[in-house]
């Protein structure tokens, strides 16, 4: 079963680009340029929301990236996707505490395929703690 991509892009070319890219690498995606818009065709099920900082010049995408976990999967794995690097330091910390991923435009469709590859990567097992022996009581 192939991995179901959201995205939240205001830009109508880069949008149609990343379907494209995504749908040619096996991922099934879904697309919008508001976050209403994407939640009213959003399946029951999502790996990957990859959303805009900046949807229409208004900083919403970390609002949709809370909204999207609390509706869909609080471990929702998300990659903001923006030009802004000034809007990028200014919520470094809330980037930061939700644990996205930035990729900053522009990128190549390597670099995209990279960053979707990598967060989509399960994690890796714990490491089982090993305690040494104790000898034997005599």
């Amino acid at each position: 079963m192939s991995a179901t991509i959201l995205i939240l892009e205001d830009d109508a070319v880069l949008q149609a680009l990343l379907r494209e890219v995504l749908e040619e690498e096996g991922y099934a995606v879904v697309a919008a340029d508001t976050f209403p818009a994407l939640m009213a065709t959003v399946p029951p099920h999502a790996d990957l929301l990859i959303s805009d900082l900046l949807v229409h010049y208004e900083p919403v995408g970390l609002d949709a990236i809370r909204q999207a976990r609390r509706l869909i999967d609080p471990a929702l794995p998300c990659v903001i996707c923006t030009a802004a690097q000034h809007q990028v330091e200014r919520f470094k910390p809330e980037i930061d505490q939700l644990g996205a991923q930035v990729l900053t435009k522009p990128f190549t469709i390597d670099e995209l395929i990279a960053t979707v590859s990598h967060v989509l990567q399960p994690a890796p097992p714990a490491p089982m703690h090993s305690f040494p022996l104790l000898p034997a009581l005599a």
